[in-house]
Formats: structure tokens, C-alpha cells, sequence
């Protein structure tokens, strides 16, 4: 396996392995290739068909940088040394936003999508007084509303006599109501608390056990609005943009755009790719290609376009083999790869990805 895999690499041009692949087979007994290493303290990916409300954790909570320091004991601390590691990665796409966890159509084409989970600011501002989210959570209101309780129940439609009430309500809001400005106003407020604390306490624990590698955070979700989000307040600890972004580069430019003004940062994307129909892959995820010609020919655009600006760095394609529809759990939606699903490669998209993964420092420095 480690052979063929390493053969992969040479023949592609890959020069990483990317943070969703566990092959750690790769780098025994001798390393060979450089790697991202999976921190996941949180299970709140988008990928998820269901997440539980409980996995939406009190960040605010002393357990919960215990169980950071814990786990980075655990996973970091061994590396710390490790040449061949790149950095540390969290969840992949982690539901943030009420964009990132609400039912809708699948934000890269396909079928209805059911609602995924609840969120830190529906989960935490229903909580007892006795949890340490509920408490940030009344205090970060009372800011917003300027200790006015009256102010926030003409948003809420509540009839709290004072914030001292409202920190001993428990399951007084469930739900949000889209429409109400103040309300997701209130929500973006109080995630990025949350979302603080989380890379706060995930990014101290990892450097105590190891100063030496990259923190590169979650894989953000840039087919919804979770980077314009939470940019801002994750970039305080991350020494890279990691982000998913399943699109054209015409599409994906203004993102990058946007970001670039935002951060002083690298940039990567760790999960993207082109597609198209093939006999038992007649509805693959992604960007759908008329042809494999086309699909050769957006892959081709996308390195060079992406790879040509000053701070981007970085592509990890997904993914290897297709997964096709003779699959039960892919008989609606198919994931496509550079080889089919025997392992042969498509004609041309190799030969693409290897050319221009061979130019890469050219196409960086000079464009071509």
C-alpha cells in the first residue's frame, strides 16, 4: 500500500497528504511525505446526517479546555519533533453559522438537505443558569442591549422582568426566526464568542505540547457564509486559511478576493474538485463538467488562476478513486476521483494535474 501510494503521489505531483486521508502507513517505517494532522476535539461537521445537541459543547465550560490539553497530550505532544508534519487541523466544515446548519438544498448541487444541528447560540442561550454559556450568553446580550431588558424582549417577543430571568430560563428560545435582524444580529454576536473560546483554548492546549508546527484550524465552509463570518476572529490564532470550496475559479475569485484583504495569510484550499457524468457516476458531487475534457480543462484553470496569486498556496483534491453508485450509500449522489473506481486513470486529468503541478513555482512566482 505505502509502494502504490507513494507511486500515486510521484505521478500526480502530489506533495502532501491531505488532512481527511489516516495513511499513516505512508511515513512508516521511514517519513516520506509531509501530512496535516486531525485535532478534532468537536464532531460538528457538515458532512454529518445528523448531529446530536450535546455535540455543540459548552466551549465556555472548564471541561472543555481540559479536554484539549488532554487530547493535545495526546495526539501533539508525540510530534512535536515530527519534520514531516505540516500543522494541525479541526473539523471539516463545522456547522457555525445558522447558514451552516440550516435544511436546504445541498450548497454544491443535489437533493434537499435536512436540517444538520442547532448551533452554539440556539444551544447555549437555552441552557440553566448554571452553565457557563448561558452565562456569557446573558452577558453578551446585556451588552448589545445596553442592560435594557426591555429593548431585548421587543426583539424576542418575551416578557423578561430582568437579565437575571433570563439567565434562569431554560429552552426559552428553540428556534430562530430568520426573519428577525435583530435576533440573527444577536446569534453572529454571540458565535464569535463561542468560536473564540473554541480556537482559544484549542490553539493553547496544542502549544504547550508543541510550539513547533502550524496551527491551521477548522476547514471553513466557503460555500456558505461561514469565512465571511468568522474570519476575522479565527485568523487571530490560525497561521493559515484553510478553507472547502467547491467551485470554478470564477466563482471561488471573489472569495479569495475578499479574504486576501481581510487576513495576512496563506491560503488553502483542503477540499475541492471537478466532475462529470460517467455510466455509474450519473450525479457526482461538485462542480458537474459537460465533458472530461471539460473537467480537464476547469482543473487546469483553477491551478493556474489559483495558484498565480501571492497568497494562495495550497490545493488538496478531493478525492482519490470514485465512488460510484453500486455503492447503497452513494446511489443518489457519487464522489468522483482522479482514477476510476478499478483505480484507472482518467486520460488527461492525470497528465493536467501533473504538468502543472510541475510548474507550480513558476506559475507561483511568474504566472503563466
Amino acid at each position: 500500500l505505502r509502494d502504490w501510494v507513494l507511486g500515486v503521489c510521484q505521478n500526480y505531483g502530489f506533495n502532501t497528504i491531505g488532512v481527511h486521508n489516516e495513511l499513516a502507513v505512508i511515513n512508516v517505517p521511514r517519513p516520506a511525505v509531509p501530512y496535516m494532522q486531525p485535532f478534532r476535539i468537536l464532531e460538528i461537521p457538515h458532512w454529518y446526517k445528523e448531529i446530536p445537541d450535546e455535540n455543540f459543547v459548552d466551549v465556555f465550560a472548564p471541561k472543555f479546555m481540559a479536554d484539549c490539553d488532554k487530547l493535545a497530550a495526546e495526539i501533539a505532544a508525540p510530534r512535536r519533533n515530527d519534520p514531516y508534519l505540516l500543522g494541525y487541523s479541526m473539523n471539516d466544515c463545522p456547522l457555525f453559522t445558522e447558514e451552516d446548519c440550516r435544511e436546504r438544498t445541498d450548497v454544491i448541487g443535489g437533493m434537499r438537505r435536512e436540517f444538520r444541528g442547532i448551533g452554539w447560540p440556539r444551544r447555549l442561550r437555552n441552557l440553566g443558569p448554571d452553565a457557563p454559556g448561558k452565562e456569557v450568553y446573558v452577558r453578551v446580550m446585556k451588552k448589545i442591549y445596553r442592560d435594557n431588558i426591555k429593548d431585548f424582549n421587543t426583539t424576542y417577543g418575551t416578557a423578561f422582568d430582568s437579565f437575571d430571568a433570563l439567565a434562569s430560563a431554560v429552552n426559552w428560545r428553540p428556534g430562530t426566526e430568520l426573519s428577525n435582524a435583530n435576533e440573527t444580529r444577536d446569534n453572529v454576536v454571540f458565535l464569535l464568542a463561542c468560536v473564540d473560546r473554541y480556537y482559544k483554548c484549542a490553539f493553547e492546549a496544542i502549544r504547550r505540547h508543541d510550539p513547533n508546527h502550524l496551527f491551521v484550524g477548522d476547514k471553513l465552509h466557503a460555500n456558505t457564509d461561514c469565512v465571511d463570518t468568522v474570519l476575522k476572529t479565527t485568523s487571530k490564532y490560525t497561521d493559515i486559511l484553510f478553507y472547502q470550496m467547491y467551485g470554478k475559479y470564477e466563482v471561488q475569485k471573489f472569495g479569495l478576493d475578499r479574504w486576501s484583504k481581510i487576513v495576512d495569510q496563506p491560503i488553502i484550499n483542503g477540499d475541492s474538485a471537478f466532475t462529470h457524468v460517467g455510466e455509474s457516476m450519473p450525479f457526482p458531487f461538485g462542480p458537474i463538467a459537460s465533458s472530461l475534457e471539460e473537467r480537464v480543462d476547469w482543473t487546469q484553470t483553477f491551478f493556474r488562476e489559483a495558484f498565480a496569486r501571492p497568497e494562495f498556496i495550497g490545493w488538496h483534491y478531493c478525492g482519490l478513486f470514485d465512488i460510484d453508485n453500486h455503492l447503497e450509500h452513494k446511489k443518489y449522489r457519487q464522489h468522483s476521483g482522479v482514477m476510476d473506481t478499478y483505480g484507472t486513470p482518467y486520460p488527461g486529468l492525470r497528465e493536467a494535474i501533473k504538468e502543472n503541478a510541475d510548474k507550480m513555482y513558476q506559475i507561483a512566482t511568474r504566472g503563466i
